[in-house]
Formats: structure tokens, C-alpha cells, sequence
């Protein structure tokens, strides 16, 4: 070959490489989309979206983006307000398409291992609450027979089926070893709060496995949040003042059962079932039971009116803050009624207990 032909074939190649764009290829062709419709992406971390790029659709419906991924993050390629698809990159080019199926997302990734995993997880949920629809239906066409065998035949194996799925959803996250995609799906998990010491064990390991990822640091707050108020956990301590000023604290209680009862003046749930907490105070008090309400009303008159009305003769504390109580902070209350039983070394017993389920673990506890 001819030296400067030569020469110019290398110069070529080497233009060709250079110019190959750096980073990770989004890709796909979605022929139903809007024409010329600007897509976007953003990296979500600490339930953040930060914006990352954007691109726009090609009027046949192809797109193709690189974007450049220092470590594995959660991404969201967003279309429209709607339409979007969440995504795990790490260092995977990956293919946006379609879901020609009935149920599910909108769009569906390959070529990403990571995006996978979430997606398997994603349909298993599918599938169980599909499986739970169906059970419910044929719930409702017992009811309707007033076919009790089958009622009951049904609450059994709904309880069966979602012990069993909630098992194989923390078996499927404990499996995906070094992947923030076992972080990410922690969300597919239905109590969170029950889960405590798992969230524990799983934040132990992504700390031994992914020690520099945000993501493994988010799911450390997570799990120690849950810790402090775990079934089992020392109740973190009360003080707050009584409507007659004096400070009262849950630790004075030591040695009783007792039921931490948030609650307001305003709350039309908390009111309706105040007439069953003081059915369950009238039958277990002389046994060893006391309440201790938290009230999260900002009106101190509104407050003790209700507490006469209602005829609630045990315990009441309130700083008047709302919901920026000390101990509605402290107890992560974002809704009321709520409810925690403390037993009588202080460890938390039971969470959320109102009407039968109240009046069933007391049943249990005093007989």
C-alpha cells in the first residue's frame, strides 16, 4: 500500500474511533410516540430527581442518547407526564421497548442485568395482585351466597398466598448480590415497618458490598428509622405536658401494659373509635392497662373539650404542635388514629391495633 494512502487509512480509523460518543447508549424505537417529542432523563437519589439530559424522538420513532455513568444509579427516562420508565445503569448499554402485554408498565428495557432484575420483581408483583383480584372476586361471590365455608376457605389462603409472596419478594432482593437493584426494590416490600430487622441485615451487606454507594447509605437511614420503632425496640421515651401542665412521661407507665393513642379533636376516625378504647379501658384497666393519649390538636380548649365528650378518663399529654409534636415526630406519625402498645418492660408489643385487633391482642395478653 501506498505510504500516505496508508497513512491516511490510519488517520481515518482513528477519526472514526475518537468520534464514537462516550458513556452508556439509551436506545429504542417507540413508532407511537408524538413526533419530534423531547425526552428526559434524570438520576433519582435521596427520592430526588436531579436532571441529567434529554433528547428528541425522531419522527419513525428511534432514539439514541449516551449518557455518561461515573457509578450504578436509578434513572428515569421520562416521555411525557405518563409515560416514562425507570431504569438501573451501571456500565450495560440498554434498549427501551414496547410491553405488548396487557398488564404491567408501559415500556419495557433489555441489555441492562440490573433493569432486569426490577423488572422480574415487577411482574411477580403483578401477577400476585392479579392473583389477589381474583380471589377478592370470588370472596364477594361467596359473601353474596352468605357461603361462610368458602369465606372462610378464601381469608386462609389469601393470608397463605401473601405470606408466601412476601417471602419470595425478600428472597428475590437478599439474591441480587452486588446491584443496587436489590436496594431499589426494597419499595416492592408491603410493610416496610415489619420488616426492620431485615432491612438491618440487608443494609449490613450492601454496606460490605457497595460501601460508596449513596444508595447503600439512603438504605441505612432507612433501616435504622425503622429500627428505633421495631416490634420488640425499647419505646423511645414521652414527655410532654398534661392538660393540667405538668409533664408526664410514658416511662412512669413501667411495668403495665400500655397504648400509646395518637390522636386529635379535629380527627373524625380518631373520635369514632375513641368509644372502643374506652370499652377496652373499662374491661382491662383493673388488670393492668393504661393509656396514655398523644394528642396532636394545636387547641388546648378544642383539646379537653373533646377528651369531656368522649368520656376518656385515662392519661393525656399534648405539646399543641400538630403534627410537629415531639412524639409525633419522634414516633414517625404521619396519620391519625395510630397506635403502639408498650409492654410492661418498656419494648414495643404491637403497632396500629384499633376495634377487633385491639380488643383481640388484649384478649390475648389479659385473657
Amino acid at each position: 500500500m501506498n505510504f500516505k494512502l496508508f497513512t491516511l487509512a490510519i488517520c481515518i480509523l482513528l477519526v472514526t474511533a475518537c468520534s464514537k460518543p462516550e458513556g452508556i447508549k439509551i436506545s429504542g424505537e417507540l413508532s407511537d410516540l408524538e413526533e419530534g417529542k423531547i425526552a428526559y432523563i434524570d438520576l433519582i437519589i435521596n427520592q430526588e430527581k436531579i436532571p441529567v439530559d434529554s433528547f428528541e424522538i425522531k419522527p419513525d420513532g428511534n432514539f439514541e442518547k449516551y449518557i455518561k455513568v461515573d457509578e450504578p444509579g436509578f434513572y428515569r427516562v421520562s416521555f411525557d407526564r405518563r409515560n416514562y420508565i425507570n431504569l438501573v445503569l451501571n456500565d450495560e448499554d440498554v434498549e427501551i421497548y414496547k410491553n405488548t402485554e396487557d398488564s404491567g408498565p408501559s415500556f419495557l428495557a433489555k441489555g441492562s442485568t440490573d433493569t432486569e432484575l426490577i423488572q422480574n420483581i415487577a411482574k411477580s408483583q403483578t401477577d400476585f395482585e392479579s392473583e389477589v383480584l381474583r380471589l377478592n372476586n370470588e370472596f364477594n361471590e361467596a359473601r353474596s351466597r352468605e357461603d361462610m365455608t368458602s369465606m372462610q376457605s378464601l381469608q386462609q389462603l389469601y393470608i397463605r398466598k401473601n405470606k408466601e409472596h412476601a417471602q419470595n419478594i425478600k428472597n428475590s432482593i437478599w439474591a441480587m448480590d452486588n446491584s443496587i437493584a436489590g436496594i431499589l426494590a426494597i419499595n416492592f416490600i408491603q410493610d416496610l415497618e415489619s420488616e426492620a430487622l431485615f432491612l438491618d441485615s440487608l443494609a449490613t451487606k450492601y454496606e460490605q458490598q457497595l460501601p460508596s454507594s449513596p444508595y447503600t447509605v439512603e438504605l441505612r437511614e432507612t433501616a435504622d428509622s425503622f429500627k428505633v420503632l421495631a416490634i420488640g425496640a425499647d419505646a423511645p421515651e414521652i414527655d410532654l405536658p398534661t392538660p393540667s401542665g405538668e409533664n408526664l412521661k410514658l416511662s412512669s407507665f413501667k411495668g403495665k401494659y400500655v397504648l400509646i393513642d395518637f390522636w386529635a379533636a379535629w380527627c373524625g376516625p380518631c373520635r369514632r373509635e375513641n368509644p372502643n378504647v374506652v370499652k377496652m379501658y373499662q374491661e382491662y384497666h383493673d388488670k393492668g392497662f393504661e393509656i396514655l393519649s398523644v394528642s396532636l390538636d394545636r387547641s388546648k380548649d378544642k383539646w379537653v373539650e373533646a377528651i369531656a365528650q368522649d368520656g376518656l378518663i385515662w392519661n393525656h399529654v399534648s405539646d399543641l404542635l400538630y403534627f410537629n409534636s415531639k412524639a409525633a415526630q419522634t414516633y414517625q406519625i404521619n396519620a391519625i388514629p395510630a397506635t403502639y402498645l408498650i409492654g410492661p418492660d418498656g419494648k414495643i408489643v404491637a403497632k396500629n391495633l384499633r376495634g377487633v385487633s385491639l380488643e383481640a391482642k388484649l384478649k390475648e395478653i389479659f385473657g
